[in-house]
């Protein structure tokens, strides 16, 4: 069903389809003007079938804007189909170019993964202008013939309503899936499928979510250069790389060879890519499938044990006190041996019953290591149009 929904703040429904014509110019690059979502939508789809180039990025991030306005479009790849920019572990914005070879065989390889279920209704609930936007949110409902529904802001109860008993597929995000698992909804709802992807899902949460409401969670890892990896469902600890993707470890970290790898680069200048491509990423090779552990940027060793930044916060978000944690290695201490936090949260109560409460789930969780922190309260966590905390 080439169905498009859209759902206005105001709750007026409004449909359109793939039929209907935009004017989308004859520039041989489009970026998005501020226009709604199912206008997005449709103008990502026709420039993409003409051969357009969609150049997507978060205009928030001022630091992108100069890098895309440098780009030389006459003597771009030939092969180039679309331009993801992204703000990177390093904060330096970096451009992923994709050629249309990249975009359909991920596309075929997700359309396969998902086929079996018969999907009906997709409900898109993350910005387009991201490569798992881009390529789950606005082409895969297509590829497999599911009438899509759009809005510019979901609230998580109205997916109950929205999926109308149909077999549905929700693309998200895993902060929207927390926020979900933390109603009191008590019903099942076996028909809901979600897709999750740009961040770390936790392990209870995903659990927690299919025992509670029934529903089956897919998530997906991947990055914009790389495209996907690997995928997993519901609570599984492993990951399964994708079909065509090749995963194996160089000095921990995770090196990857696909035909979904950008093959140039916008940095400062156009660089090719080298494959197999290695990622931050540290990981375990398992008989089947590999463990991620985090990026080396977010793992630091104690006391000979190696500990990740994002489980500590996960830890500490768990209790009724803290309402969000960032955590990061303290730039202020001058040998390994000594290094210690910083532990930026949103919470209630005084710093210094905090430090209590953070000393106590520190202690519970990494008995026998000492772990250093300083706490500091903050009345808001920055995060990117991904709902991702900022960590630069």
């Amino acid at each position: 069903m080439d169905r498009i929904i859209y759902k206005s703040a105001e709750g007026v429904i409004s449909t359109s389809d793939y039929k209907d014509e935009l004017n989308i110019g004859q520039d041989k690059t489009l970026t998005l003007n501020d226009m709604r979502k199912d206008k997005q939508y449709l103008t990502l789809h026709q420039a993409f079938e003409k051969g357009i180039i969609p150049i997507l990025y978060d205009k928030n991030i001022r630091s992108i804007a100069p890098r895309v306005d440098s780009i030389d479009f006459d003597n771009l790849p030939q092969k180039t189909s679309a331009i993801f920019f992204t703000s990177g572990t390093t904060g330096e914005p970096t451009g992923a170019l994709k050629s249309k070879e990249n975009i359909t065989k991920e596309l075929m390889v997700l359309k396969k993964l998902f086929a079996h279920l018969r999907i009906e209704r997709a409900i898109v609930t993350v910005p387009l202008i991201h490569i798992y936007g881009f390529l789950a949110g606005v082409l895969l409902p297509r590829a497999l013939e599911a009438e899509v529904v759009l809005k510019e802001e979901f609230l998580p109860y109205e997916l109950i309503t929205l999926a109308e008993d149909k077999k549905t597929l929700c693309i998200t995000n895993p902060v929207f899936l927390k926020v979900l698992n933390r109603l009191n909804i008590n019903q099942k709802y076996p028909n809901i499928i979600f897709l999750s992807s740009t961040g770390k899902l936790d392990k209870e949460v995903a659990k927690s979510l299919h025992e509670k409401l029934g529903v089956t969670i897919y998530q997906l890892f991947g990055s914009t250069e790389t495209g996907g990896i690997g995928y997993k469902i519901n609570d599984d600890e492993l990951w399964k790389p994708l079909d065509n993707v090749e995963v194996n470890k160089v000095k921990d970290r995770l090196s990857v060879d696909s035909p979904y790898i950008s093959n140039f680069l916008i940095e400062k200048n156009l660089v090719k890519v080298n494959k197999p491509f290695i990622t931050t990423d540290i990981i375990e090779i398992k008989k089947d499938g590999f463990l991620l552990l985090g990026r080396a940027s977010e793992i630091i060793k104690i006391s000979g044990k190696r500990i990740s930044l994002l489980e500590i916060e996960t830890l500490l978000e768990k209790s009724e006190d803290i309402k969000e944690a960032l955590v990061k290695l303290s730039c202020n201490v001058n040998s390994h041996k000594d290094e210690q936090l910083d532990i930026f949260m949103i919470s209630k109560i005084e710093r210094v019953e905090l430090k209590k409460v953070v000393k106590k789930i520190l202690q519970e969780n990494y008995k026998n290591i000492n772990i250093r922190s300083n706490i500091i309260l903050v009345e808001q966590i920055s995060k990117n149009h991904m709902g991702k905390k900022i960590r630069e």
